[in-house]
Parts: structure tokens; C-alpha cells; sequence
């Protein structure tokens, strides 16, 4: 299996929380709906159309963390631009503490199943080019992204280590090591046209991005690296 390998980085991200509203927490990683629209915004796919082509079904994400995950709270002054034709009249002022990712990095692994679309994506990467503006989760946080590679993922039986985050219903059984910092979360794994997401999945992960150790399952070789798919 055809695997993109690329990098991705910048100095904030935001991944909203879904039970999250008043003071909006982030995921430690992007979930596999965000990168779908990572992967559209590369290609010039419009926010209606992406998801017809990119989704749970379609593409295929692992995602390796490439440094240490750490997370601040900024106070965002937001302002109601609804109820007035010009930006000097607002005077409300709402003050909302939302929760960022600091200086985010993370390898991604993508697999696509419309290998036209798959072609246009790997000759953007390696030329560094993209359609719409990248970002980590919010439009302001900019994003940059740089090729790392392409190689074919060779599925394994079984694995006692991986190096990317995995689905908690592929571990048989995972080795707690001091001084590692393990993890798990509910992410969105797939999502339709309508943005109603259709899956959640739990999600383990070592925040500094270290390898897991245990036994797992549903994973690939890729290179020197092993990962698993979400």
C-alpha cells in the first residue's frame, strides 16, 4: 500500500473538544476529520466537496507525534459581528479562555483510495504547494508541511512496538514504562458531507512521542517505522 509520509507543524493549534463550549479544550493530536480537511485544502477541494472524496472510508491517516505535547490557555477577545454593518461600531466584547497546543509537530501517514486524487496530493507535498491556506484546527494558526518521503505500508500480524498513535481496540496488550507519558482519547474518526460525525474512537498515544511497547495489532512496516492506521 502507497504511503505518503509528511510533516506537519506550527507555533499553535486548536482541535476543539467536542463536549466542550464556554472554555473550549483541545485534542492532543488532529483527529482524522481535521486532517481530512488538511488534505482538501492542499488539493483546492472546496469546504462542500472534500468530504465526498476524503473521509473514514476513502483515505486512510496514522499520525506520529514528533514532539513533546504541551498545552497553554490563552483569554481570546471575541467580538459579536452579527448585529452591526461595521467593525467600529462593536462594542460587546466577549472574553473566552481556550485552550491551545504549543509549538504542535507530527508526522502523518496518508493512504488515498482515488489514486488520482492520491497523485495530485504527493506532487503538491513534495513541491510544497498548496491550494488553500493550511492551518492547525483554526484559520489563524497557520500550518507548514514539508515531504519526508513515499513508501509502501507492509502489513504485520502483530507488532511489540508502534510509533504512532493506535486504536485502543488494536492493543492486546501495552507495557507501562517509566517515564513515559500515556494517553487516551475519544477522536472523531470519520464524518459525512453534513459534518455529522459518523464514529468516535478511543485513541492511545505517548504525548512526548515515544514508541508504544506491548502487542498490537493492525499495524504496518513502513521504512524503519511502525505504525497503525485510525
Amino acid at each position: 500500500m502507497k504511503t505518503l509520509i509528511f510533516d506537519i507543524w506550527g507555533d499553535f493549534g486548536h482541535f476543539k473538544k467536542f463536549y466542550t463550549t464556554s472554555s473550549p479544550l483541545t485534542f492532543s493530536v488532529p483527529p482524522p476529520t481535521a486532517i481530512y480537511g488538511i488534505l482538501g485544502a492542499i488539493l483546492g477541494l472546496s469546504k462542500n466537496d472534500y468530504l465526498n472524496h476524503i473521509n473514514g472510508r476513502t483515505t486512510k491517516i496514522a499520525i506520529q507525534i514528533l514532539k513533546p505535547v504541551k498545552k497553554t490557555r490563552i483569554t481570546l477577545n471575541l467580538i459579536d459581528t452579527k448585529n452591526s454593518g461595521s467593525f467600529h461600531l462593536i462594542k460587546s466584547r466577549t472574553q473566552i479562555k481556550t485552550e491551545f497546543l504549543k509549538n504542535p509537530a507530527y508526522r502523518l501517514f496518508v493512504n488515498m483510495e482515488n489514486d488520482n486524487l492520491f497523485d495530485q496530493l504527493i506532487t503538491k507535498v513534495k513541491n510544497r504547494e498548496n491550494h488553500y491556506t493550511v492551518s492547525l484546527g483554526l484559520a489563524n494558526l497557520l500550518a507548514n508541511f514539508r515531504f519526508v518521503d513515499l513508501l509502501s505500508a507492509i502489513p504485520l500480524k502483530s507488532s511489540n512496538k508502534v510509533e504512532t498513535t493506535i486504536l485502543a481496540e488494536n492493543i492486546d496488550e501495552i507495557e507501562i514504562k517509566e517515564g513515559k507519558k500515556y494517553f487516551k482519547e475519544k477522536l472523531p474518526i470519520d464524518i459525512n458531507p453534513d459534518r455529522e460525525p459518523l464514529s468516535y474512537k478511543d485513541v492511545v498515544m505517548e504525548l512526548n512521542g515515544n514508541s508504544l511497547e506491548g502487542r498490537f495489532k493492525n499495524c504496518y512496516k513502513v521504512g524503519d517505522s511502525i505504525i497503525s492506521f485510525l
